[in-house]
Order: C-alpha cells, then sequence, then structure tokens
C-alpha cells in the first residue's frame, strides 16, 4: 500500500474577519485538536506555510499520509470544524513516487 500527500491552499472568507479575537482563538484550539487527532491516526504534518506574497493564497500546508483513507479523514475533519466556512480551499492529494517512477510514468505518456 502506497503512502499519499496532501496538499492544502486556503486563504480566509469574509467570515473570519467577523470573529472575535476569543471566537478565533476556539476555533484555532479545535484545529489544533484536530491535528493532533489526525497525528495520532498516522497522518503527518509536514509544514504550514504563508505564501501571500507569491500566490493568491494566504496559506499551505503539507501533509503525508499512510493510506488514501487517511489523506481523505485529514479533509473531512477540516470540514467538521467549519474551516471551510471561514477559509476558501483546495486539496491536492497523490501517492507519493520515487523520482525512477515519476520517469517512467512520464515517458509512458509520450
Amino acid at each position: 500500500m502506497g503512502r499519499y500527500g496532501l496538499v492544502e491552499f486556503w486563504r480566509p472568507r469574509p467570515e473570519w474577519y467577523a470573529l472575535s479575537r476569543e471566537e478565533k482563538e476556539r476555533f484555532v484550539e479545535g484545529i489544533r485538536e484536530n491535528v493532533s487527532s489526525l497525528e495520532k491516526r498516522g497522518a503527518k504534518l509536514l509544514g504550514v506555510y504563508l505564501c501571500r506574497g507569491s500566490s493568491d493564497w494566504d496559506g499551505m500546508a503539507f501533509w503525508e499520509c499512510p493510506n488514501i483513507e487517511m489523506a481523505e479523514a485529514v479533509a473531512e475533519g477540516s470540514e467538521s470544524h467549519r474551516w471551510y466556512h471561514y477559509f476558501e480551499g483546495s486539496n491536492f492529494v497523490g501517492n507519493v513516487q520515487s523520482l525512477e517512477d515519476w520517469v517512467k510514468h512520464v515517458m509512458r505518456m509520450t
């Protein structure tokens, strides 16, 4: 069974800016709990990046997951915390390949 990577991109919606500081703190605490729960189940958050200056997105995160089900759980965990109510986002999932496996794949495309 292959490993999977998930890349998340996001930017705040007006609803995020409308929250009070205390409401934002409660929301962020829920996200921290969600990340902890996902990591205990085998997902690994490799990094969170700010990218507003270089793209239309405010941030991105990279996850490594042991299987496709866990990659789906990462995306669903965001939904369960109303992430998409406060942040517009897009996710991409792919299975990990070695460079040589990728080269073989690309060469078959010709």
